[in-house]
């Protein structure tokens, strides 16, 4: 008599490559996913800042500071003291903002003219949160993905802590921007 073989199903090394073939995919998917979530959280990071910088030209242009920078000064606004819509404190890697080293600059930019001077100003932001993510003092607009770094913002060349009559330098993506003078803090 013969054996009937049994031709149905499949041997343990075809098994053994259909799962390796999915680690390997997995990997990578994962690995690309962590990236997208990285990306995500960086441009959150970014817009809460802009947000925190429209709030603070808001109370500004109210006149709630007590504070005006003259020509070439700046006023330092920390973000504590900015209430946002949405009434969040915590960045998007899940951080409580970090007081001392999150604030908003308010440059006087007034250029003297033939037909009266009126003040212009530009604002600039640093944000960090208390795990070190975050980006040094940038003009508001040119804020990019990659300057958000990941646990050590404050050793980036832009990262400052200001000090009342203490210099600031300002960067913008192109790099330096110039320097003001912090007439005050409002903490």
């Amino acid at each position: 008599m013969q054996k009937k073989v049994n031709k149905k199903g499949f041997t343990l090394i075809e098994l053994l490559a259909v799962i390796i073939i999915l680690a390997i995919l997995m990997t990578l998917a994962i690995t690309a996913m962590s990236g997208y979530i990285r990306n995500a959280r960086k441009d959150t990071f970014i817009t809460t800042a802009q947000q925190y910088a429209n709030a603070a030209r808001l109370s500004f242009i109210n006149g709630e500071y007590n504070a005006t920078p003259g020509r070439g000064q700046c006023l330092v606004v920390q973000t504590s003291t900015v209430a946002l819509e949405s009434g969040s404190t915590d960045s998007s890697f899940d951080q409580p903002f970090d007081k001392k080293n999150s604030y908003i600059v308010i440059r006087n930019v007034t250029q003297t003219s033939a037909t009266g001077a009126d003040d212009a100003y530009e604002y600039y932001i640093q944000m960090a949160d208390q795990q070190g993510n975050g980006f040094g003092l940038k003009q508001e607009n040119d804020i990019e993905r990659e300057d958000v770094v990941q646990n050590d913002a404050d050793d980036e060349t832009e990262f400052q802590t200001p000090t009342k009559n203490g210099t600031l330098k300002l960067y913008t993506s192109g790099g330096q921007d110039g320097t003001c003078t912090v007439v005050d803090i409002i903490s």
